[in-house]
């Protein structure tokens, strides 16, 4: 069973047409088209809420990353999460409305309600899921047998009492045209949201989708590579303390944040020496799970690098809790020598050397660990920065 695109677009329908996905996929080293193709119809639903709803939603989660980050750097992505003021209720009255909207016949663009075999008991979080219309030939299986032309896209819906300050982004994604500037959370919050999307034993990513880990680590490393990173990070550090409180009132007050905060780090810090562990080949597993999927080929990495980008997280961590102890400009004036002494670092002649001193001032147990000594500088140095040691190891770097 196939079927035409539906009535009703805002995106432009030659984006979705396979000849389009395919060479988009092709110029960017997309494993696989048809997570490309889930993209657009991410942006298309979303597309949807916005008309009609704009001050009332904003979008939010990996679909929004990928419009801060350069086109090399950006992710396929198969859900879509609306940060919303309206009511489940009359939420459930506008997914009517759209899927009336695009004249579309059962079983495509009806949104039915998703309840996970183990449900997340986060407030104000429901999902729905629709069937749309593939032009790659992508097949889902309807409870009757029959196979239709279609893919599954989940809508996540984050339901809260007020809405963050909303920008408007460059509707391009892969080099494809969505038709409409998509109204997104701010890079600062999405650093914050992707960033506790790390701490493991508390309000991270569980066990059961531990294959996303990467895809959150991936999206916080994009996000960091902005010119104006210092003023976004200021801003996630004032959205730490909301975002981990909404996780549920456990969380709520100092007390949680400070837990949320140490498991974050801890947890940071065992990614920073994945290539190491224990969790090495399950960690591998989800990486190239990532890359077949998801990734563009310039954006595929060793498992080193990986590591290094926690390591700079973990560093993050440190300065987040200097900053949320009030000392308000504590990133503004420290995280800009940090990022320029990493950057020499990457760049040194003498990049043996430099590992040597730095695994020599390693904390136990990692000065233990004999793999480390042939580590990039540049892991080593995000392991060991703090906001106390930073002229020390300028001066390290310096002389050599």
């Amino acid at each position: 069973m196939a079927k035409e695109l539906p009535s009703g677009l805002i995106v432009p329908p030659e984006s979705f047409s396979a000849e389009r996905l395919t060479r988009q996929a092709q110029e960017f080293g997309y494993a696989q088209a048809n997570t490309l193709e889930a993209l657009i119809w991410d942006y298309e639903l979303y597309g949807q809420f916005q008309q009609r709803a704009s001050d009332s939603c904003r979008l939010k989660g990996g679909a929004a990353v990928q419009l801060y980050v350069p086109a090399e750097r950006q992710r396929a992505s198969v859900d879509v999460d609306v940060l919303t003021t309206m009511p489940q209720r009359e939420m459930q009255r506008l997914l009517e409305e759209i899927s009336k909207s695009y004249s579309a016949e059962q079983p495509y663009l009806q949104f039915e309600p998703f309840i996970p075999d183990e449900p997340a008991a986060i407030e104000g979080l429901y999902s729905y899921t629709t069937l749309a219309p593939s032009s790659l030939g992508q097949k889902w299986q309807l409870e009757d047998g029959t196979l239709v032309e279609s893919r599954m896209i989940k809508v996540d819906i984050h339901e809260t009492s007020s809405l963050p300050h909303g920008e408007r982004r460059d509707g391009v994604a892969a080099g494809i045209q969505l038709g409409y500037q998509p109204l997104c959370v701010s890079r600062g919050y999405l650093i914050a949201e992707k960033l506790l999307t790390q701490a493991r034993n508390t309000i991270g990513v569980p066990d059961d989708r531990y294959q996303d880990l990467p895809k959150h680590l991936y999206d916080l490393d994009s996000l960091l590579l902005s010119t104006d990173v210092v003023e976004s990070l200021d801003e996630a550090s004032n959205w730490l303390s909301m975002l981990i409180g909404d996780q549920g009132k456990q969380w709520q007050g100092m007390a949680g944040v400070e837990q949320v905060l140490d498991d974050l780090e801890t947890s940071l810090l065992n990614l920073a020496i994945i290539d190491y562990s224990d969790e090495r080949q399950r960690y591998a597993s989800a990486v190239q799970r990532l890359e077949t999927l998801y990734l563009p080929g310039g954006s595929r990495m060793r498992l080193h690098q990986w590591a290094t980008m926690a390591a700079r997280s973990s560093a993050i961590v440190r300065l987040f809790k200097l900053r949320i102890r009030k000392e308000e400009e504590i990133i503004k004036d420290l995280y800009p020598q940090v990022d320029h002494l990493a950057g020499e670092i990457r760049s040194h002649t003498e990049a043996s050397k430099l590992t040597r001193i730095f695994c020599e001032l390693l904390p136990d147990p990692l000065r233990r660990m004999r793999q480390l000594r042939g580590s990039p500088p540049e892991r080593l140095f995000w392991l060991l920065v703090t906001w106390d040691n930073l002229s020390e190891l300028e001066e390290i770097v310096s002389s050599y």
